[in-house]
């Protein structure tokens, strides 16, 4: 066939995809007119939430599991990521607040939970993110909790525990950590990354850049910054910093451990009630007696709750006592889940909720790259 006779035979089913389009879009509008409609009854009334992590759920894993194809089943949440978000600015401009820089992995996460029509707020620190949030500047924070080398975040855990904010979602993806450089190898004196990062990729440094000069930013994507302006550096960031910076991989996905994944939590005042597929997140410290720590987690046995994680951090009053994070399947207004936590207050001196919310299941790919190729 030739190159004309091609294009003839193309010509009918490109008019078919055009026409297809166009009703996609009518589809798309008559879609957000509703989300109108919904959002001028939620502005009548008090305490509404306009970001609903169950419902947004619900939908993709719904719409996935009733595709009959050929549209790719994955492709299904990230599509209807974005026409949710974008329809929910037509109900009110969700402002996020995020640690780190614009390219940083937790401002991937964001991305992956709101959607890109969302006002996303920048921060150095994290504990700038919860003041965000605190103060009304912004609907809801964004920041990381634990990742699977390099433990728990300790400054999130600090924060969470002095602050009246919840933990509203969370989310779990893979992390890819890129070696970024506009210099050549043999040039490269110093290596900027944040400390987390280091940590996960510190035996590939040790065999590939053991003279070099390891420097602490604020977050990965500061150290993308950098090394885009100074001769003679890199950095160690997501995909995304370098594209958003212009500094190209020089090594990809360094990190030491095949399966580095990081948990990313959602901030907020709201809750969510329970959904049948809950996780909650709390901090206790227990009474100094021999055997507490065993007797504190008899009651999750005998309520026959499932413990997910458990670990433990100085306090910051006493030597040598400690606060315990622990997360466990299940909801605070679960019946089974409030007789243990009843009986779980008998052994410490403090406990916290630090919040109930969705479970999320394992992402296993990583973060979408909002700017595409």
């Amino acid at each position: 066939m030739t190159p004309s006779e091609n294009d003839q035979a193309l010509q009918p089913l490109r008019e078919r995809i055009d026409a297809i389009d166009r009703e996609i879009l009518e589809l798309l509008n008559r879609r957000a007119e509703v989300v109108r409609e919904v959002g001028q009854l939620k502005q009548r009334a008090e305490g509404v939430c306009f970001y609903i992590p169950r419902r947004e759920r619900d939908i993709q894993e719904r719409l996935a599991k009733e595709s009959r194809g050929p549209f790719p089943s994955d492709a299904i949440p990230l599509v209807f990521r974005e026409i949710i978000s974008a329809c929910r600015s037509l109900e009110a401009k969700l402002k996020v607040a995020f640690f780190g820089s614009p390219g940083s992995y937790t401002h991937m996460a964001a991305l992956e939970k709101f959607g890109q029509s969302s006002q996303f707020i920048p921060h150095e620190q994290i504990s700038h993110v919860f003041r965000s949030v605190e103060k009304r500047e912004a609907h809801y924070g964004v920041v990381p909790i634990r990742n699977s080398t390099y433990g728990v975040v300790a400054e999130t855990i600090d924060n969470l525990q002095k602050s009246d904010l919840k933990i509203y979602a969370s989310t779990q993806h893979d992390i890819h950590h890129q070696f970024l450089s506009k210099s050549a190898p043999s040039e490269i004196k110093r290596i900027y990354t944040h400390g987390q990062a280091f940590g996960q990729c510190r035996e590939w440094l040790d065999r590939h850049f053991p003279e070099a000069e390891y420097v602490e930013v604020a977050n990965t994507a500061a150290g993308a910054e950098r090394a885009a302006v100074e001769p003679g550096t890199a950095a160690i960031a997501a995909e995304l910093a370098g594209k958003l910076y212009g500094v190209p991989i020089l090594h990809a996905n360094i990190e030491d451990r095949a399966h580095n994944s990081t948990r990313f939590v959602i901030i907020g005042y709201d809750s969510e009630p329970p959904t049948g597929r809950d996780k909650t997140s709390m901090i206790f410290q227990l009474r100094n007696r021999p055997g507490a720590l065993l007797s504190a987690l008899e009651p999750f046995r005998r309520h026959t709750i499932n413990l997910t994680h458990i670990d433990s951090r100085p306090t910051k009053d006493e030597r040598w006592e400690y606060l315990f994070f622990i997360e466990f399947e299940g909801h605070t207004q679960d019946e089974n889940v409030r007789r243990a936590l009843e009986e779980l207050e008998e052994f410490c001196l403090q406990t916290k909720s630090l919040g109930s919310y969705p479970r999320e299941d394992y992402v296993r790919t990583p973060v979408a790259d909002p700017l595409g190729d």
